[in-house]
Parts: structure tokens; C-alpha cells; sequence
């Protein structure tokens, strides 16, 4: 290649400079000399006259290899520029699959094409382009996620996956593309404890769980014997003070304390009645100690029974 930009550069050069030569000794060495043996004289060949004041000129020839052209030609080229991780894109041109996303441009025929970038778990990004001669036309791609994805390992092997209640396969499974939401993911094998978590997922997010298998009799002896376990009453602390008593639902003549008061009212009221039976009604002399200044209700009837 470098030999053929040489050879170019030097047939410009030629084409363009002007000719020095003067005589047609200069061509000799490019015309064949004839053999000493023979015995005929080349013929000579007259030179035009040039015009005065202009120089001869030596007009090359067109090449004849359109390669050393090439280097020369500026090709139709697409960009794609992607945001967001490249593994797993894909680009078509045309329904045609061109290959990878990459960071380089991807030479294109002139025209208008229709430009297709798929990726998995993602809507497909399409969009119908005019591509101009010689020129590079950049492309920005945003997908949108559709779908997440979810790998699950264990640390035992032989483990079988399910999501969602539909086998995936054994494990370890890398990068399974499940659909946005909730997801229930189990992990069995035989004689091991059943695994099963619960979890989220959001599109275009990706997401690693991790099983511990437990043999079944071992996780049998793991299990509590006494599962309805009541909590114990703990101590009164001598710090803190008693709680009230709680009253029941005795009735209140069946407690001892009530019958003492009553007798108690009783045996106060029978005293308090024998006494003033016994007693006569006051005078003003053991009222007053002598005679009183007024005496008030003097001329209301004594009660029945009581004289004084």
C-alpha cells in the first residue's frame, strides 16, 4: 500500500511539473537500443516546434489501478451511540444483523435504511435513517427495559429452580429473564429442606440469590418442640409498688367487716335510746346552771309519753 501511495505521489508530481528536457537524449534511455549486430539505422523522429514563451509540458497517462484511489474515497458510515451496557445489543440494517453494538462506526451503503437495535428484555429501538455520501451520521439509542433479570446459586449441588412455580433448571443459573414484579423463587432437592424466598424485582435490574440447603433431618431438629409458647410472669420487683387488688364479684353483705359495722350502728343506736328514756327533759337550772334569759319553744307541746 505504501508503494502504491508513492507511485501516485510521483505521477501527480509529474503530471503537474513542467518538463526540462531540452534534447531527446533525456528519452534515450527509454527507447530500445537496437542490437550492434544490426546493420538498419533507427529512424529519427522530429520534435514540433514549441510555442514561444510557453514550455512543453509531459502529460501522464491516467493509472489504471483504481486502488491507489481508494485511500482517497470517504466512506458512508453509522455511529451508533448507546447508553447503557453493549453486552447483548445487537444491531440490524435493514432486517439484515450486522453484528454487536460497538464504539466504532459500521460502514453503510448511501440511502435510507432502516436501523433496528435489539437486546433482550428490552423493546426493540427502530428508526429510519437517510445516509449521505461520504459522510458519518451518529445514531443515540435509549431502550426500554421490559423484563428483569434474576441468577440464583446454591451451595449444594444437584438444586432444582422454580419461579413463579415453572422450573428454570439446575443450579447455578445466570442472568434468567423473569418479568417485573413479585417472584417467588424455590430451591429443592432430595433429601434437603425445600428453600423458598420471596422478593421484588423492577425492569432492567439484575439480581443474585443465594440458597443454603439444609438437610431434612437436620432442619427437623432445628424445629422448636413447643411451638405455642406462653410468656412467663415475671417477679414483682420490690422497687416498684404493688398493683391495686381487683375486686371480685363476692356481694358485699358476704364480707365480715360490713355485718361488724352494722352491729357496731345498732348497739350505738339501742344506748342512745335507753339513755334518753332514762333521762328526764332538761331544766333551766341544769341547762343555764340558773336561770336562763329565754327559753325557746316554751309553749310547744312535750311529746307524746314524755312529761316534765
Amino acid at each position: 500500500m505504501l508503494l502504491r501511495r508513492v507511485l501516485l505521489f510521483a505521477l501527480v508530481l509529474c503530471s503537474a511539473a513542467p518538463s526540462f528536457a531540452q534534447d531527446d537524449d533525456l528519452l534515450a534511455p527509454l527507447t530500445p537500443q537496437s542490437s550492434p549486430k544490426s546493420k538498419s539505422k533507427p529512424a529519427k523522429t522530429r520534435k514540433p516546434p514549441a510555442a514561444k514563451g510557453k514550455k512543453p509540458t509531459k502529460v501522464a497517462e491516467p493509472a489504471e489501478d483504481t486502488d491507489l484511489l481508494a485511500p482517497l474515497v470517504k466512506k458512508t458510515e453509522l455511529l451508533v451511540k448507546f447508553s447503557g451496557a453493549l453486552r447483548g445489543t445487537r444491531l440490524f440494517v435493514d432486517d439484515k444483523e450486522v453484528g454487536p453494538v460497538s464504539r466504532t462506526p459500521v460502514e453503510v451503503e448511501a440511502g435510507e435504511h432502516t436501523i433496528v437495535v435489539r437486546k433482550m428484555g428490552y423493546r426493540d429501538y427502530s428508526r429510519r435513517l437517510t445516509f449521505k455520501e461520504g459522510e458519518v451520521t451518529e445514531l443515540n439509542v435509549a431502550l426500554e427495559a421490559t423484563a428483569a433479570f434474576v441468577s440464583v446459586k446454591a451451595d449444594a449441588d444437584d438444586v432444582r429452580v422454580s419461579i413463579n412455580g415453572e422450573d428454570k433448571g439446575v443450579a447455578p443459573l445466570d442472568s434468567v429473564m423473569v418479568p417485573a414484579g413479585a417472584l417467588e423463587i424455590a430451591a429443592r432437592r432430595e433429601g434437603f429442606r425445600t428453600e423458598t424466598q420471596r422478593i421484588a424485582v423492577r425492569a432492567g435490574k439484575d439480581y443474585t440469590i443465594d440458597f443454603k440447603m439444609r438437610p431434612e433431618a437436620l432442619a427437623a431438629t432445628d424445629q422448636p418442640r413447643a411451638p405455642n409458647l406462653t410468656p412467663a410472669v415475671p417477679a414483682p420487683s420490690p422497687l416498684q409498688p404493688l398493683p391495686p387488688e381487683v375486686a371480685t364479684s363476692k356481694p358485699l353483705t358476704s364480707r365480715w367487716y360490713f355485718w361488724a359495722g352494722v352491729g357496731a350502728v345498732v348497739a350505738g343506736a339501742a344506748v342512745g335510746a335507753v339513755m334518753v328514756a332514762n333521762s328526764g327533759p332538761p331544766t333551766p337550772d341544769a341547762v343555764c346552771s340558773g336561770p336562763c334569759d329565754a327559753v325557746i319553744n316554751a309553749g310547744r307541746p312535750a311529746p307524746v309519753g314524755v312529761s316534765f
